[in-house]
């Protein structure tokens, strides 16, 4: 029998690119599972394959009376409730960035406590890890250093929030399972130029025909990308086998340049207007992959599935689709809260 089966499971920014797919998984398993979202950069589009076998809520988590409402009776929290923008908003509002993270983490983990849930996922980041870690990167460079600093707010509210759940598993009774997943992204994701990832901002800019396409940095930094269908499945499994307070990293080591990712995406959609590399603007880490040696041992062998180029194709299948359904929002909107 499945461990999921007729757990009561709450997932916070369950109507999220990665939330979704993970309520969609535990739905699968025969959990009964309730969704708690604001909406803000969450869509109940989202949860139409599920939408008739959830409870949903639309709430702000940053209420703690709210986070009490929806952590009552329930077995496992799950919480992917986070402020998650792109580069230039993390760079130039880092106490904001620090300040909410750390709100959404200690209400849901307080709440969670109170209401005497048996089991929590402390959803952390690869954001953590300083600017000068190995390469692939194993979770004990996590607490050396500083966080790279484009996302030191988000960064350090993430060290935190570990911190405070290794807290809670030694003083409660309540289980705690951690993960920090490197750069997700999927054909759910949010497609602003100005607030999204790295891979949706490049499908739009690509899409609008921006001449020439304006990228961060030299190019030359590499990433994991991670299909978020694959960092749901890890994040499942790690709160199932491996509930012991102790990072694990969801991501792989297969790196990619950002201008090979450029390129890719250009071959994909057939655009091929020039690059324009914006050395003047920061870059973050020079290269990032994951040590997944621990992911491997605790789950019994699991690693990611979804090829990036089978990723991409999807993500810009989507955002296609996307436009014929006019759900696209403005190109300008400012940052907001939503799920990781």
């Amino acid at each position: 029998m499945s461990f999921w089966r007729n757990k009561k499971v709450l997932v916070t920014g369950g109507a999220g690119f990665i939330g979704s797919y993970l309520v969609e998984d535990l739905v699968k398993e025969g959990a009964i599972v309730t969704v708690a979202d604001n909406l803000e950069r969450g869509k109940l589009d989202n949860l139409k394959k599920v939408s008739k076998n959830i409870i949903f809520y639309i709430t702000d988590l940053r209420n703690y009376d709210n986070c009490l409402k929806v952590c009552k009776n329930q077995d496992l929290v799950m919480n992917l409730a986070a402020k998650v923008t792109g580069i230039e908003y993390n760079r130039t509002h880092q106490r904001d960035m620090f300040e909410s993270n750390m709100t959404l983490q200690q209400n849901v983990l307080k709440a969670a406590w109170e209401r005497e849930v048996q089991r929590f996922l402390q959803v952390s980041t690869a954001c953590i890890y300083p600017n000068d870690a190995a390469v692939p990167t194993c979770e004990n460079e996590g607490t050396r250093g500083e966080p790279e600093p484009t996302n030191s707010g988000y960064g350090w509210a993430k060290r935190m929030g570990e911190r405070l759940a290794e807290y809670y598993a030694q003083e409660t009774k309540m289980e705690i399972a951690m993960v920090r997943p490197f750069n997700s992204y999927g054909a759910r994701d949010y497609y602003d130029i100005k607030t999204s990832h790295v891979i949706p901002a490049l499908i739009r800019k690509i899409h609008i025909g921006q001449n020439p396409v304006e990228v961060w940095g030299s190019g030359n930094q590499s990433r994991v990308f991670i299909h978020a269908r694959d960092v749901a499945s890890g994040m499942k499994l790690v709160t199932e086998k491996y509930a012991k307070a102790d990072p694990v990293n969801i991501g792989h080591d297969q790196d990619i340049q950002i201008r090979e990712l450029v390129e890719k995406i250009q071959n994909i959609m057939n655009i091929h207007n020039p690059v324009f590399y914006n050395t003047k603007m920061p870059e973050g880490y020079p290269r990032r992959a994951a040590d997944i040696t621990k992911l491997k041992s605790v789950t019994g062998g699991f690693i990611p599935t979804v090829s990036i180029d089978e990723g991409l194709a999807e993500s810009i299948e989507f955002f296609k689709e996307m436009l014929k359904e006019n759900a696209l929002l403005d190109t300008n909107l400012a940052s907001y809260y939503g799920s990781e």
